[in-house]
């Protein structure tokens, strides 16, 4: 009887102690943010291909509100504006931004302009490191102030993202 409780302890010591190492696995690679991906350096186009201007985009979260914003710096090689982004819903892409709304815009020679966002999901999305923009400026409100001919436009351009 001895004996074979010595067998089974023998046995189960052989069986416990011939496990396989754990080798551990390397941490998956995070995922960047949509706000890692869509912060950077631009280099804007038009419809063309034609170099326009240099611009960057920045992120700001205020944990006091809770809101998104991009910091546009250098938008139409003449604004630096602040855009609330809002979320869209479902529907809508993660990637969608928006560009304004913004009233009482000052340009780089001081002139006032009225920024208008555009809705338009086609338009504004962050996607292969490409954002096709579409945003409108008017100076409706400030033309005859500023002393500057009426203006109401409505601009397309294409910014690639800079690595």
């Amino acid at each position: 009887m001895k004996t074979l409780i010595n067998y089974i302890a023998l046995l189960l010591l052989v069986l416990t102690s011939c496990t396989k190492d754990k080798i551990p696995q390397p941490p998956y690679p995070k995922e960047p943010t949509k706000w890692e991906l869509i912060t950077g350096s631009y280099k804007v186009y038009d419809t063309t291909g034609f170099f326009l201007y240099n611009m960057s985009i920045n992120y700001i979260h205020n944990p006091d509100n809770n809101t998104d914003t991009l910091a546009y710096q250098n938008l139409d090689n003449n604004f630096n504006v602040n855009s609330r982004q809002l979320n869209f819903g479902s529907n809508v892409s993660k990637y969608f931004i928006t560009v304004g709304p913004k009233d009482t815009l000052f340009d780089k020679q001081n002139r006032k302009w009225k920024l208008l966002a555009i809705a338009d999901t086609m338009f504004n999305t962050f996607k292969n490191d490409t954002i096709k923009l579409k945003f409108r400026i008017t100076n409706i409100n400030y033309w005859m102030l500023d002393a500057v001919p009426y203006c109401d436009t409505t601009k397309i351009q294409i910014a690639v993202k800079q690595h």
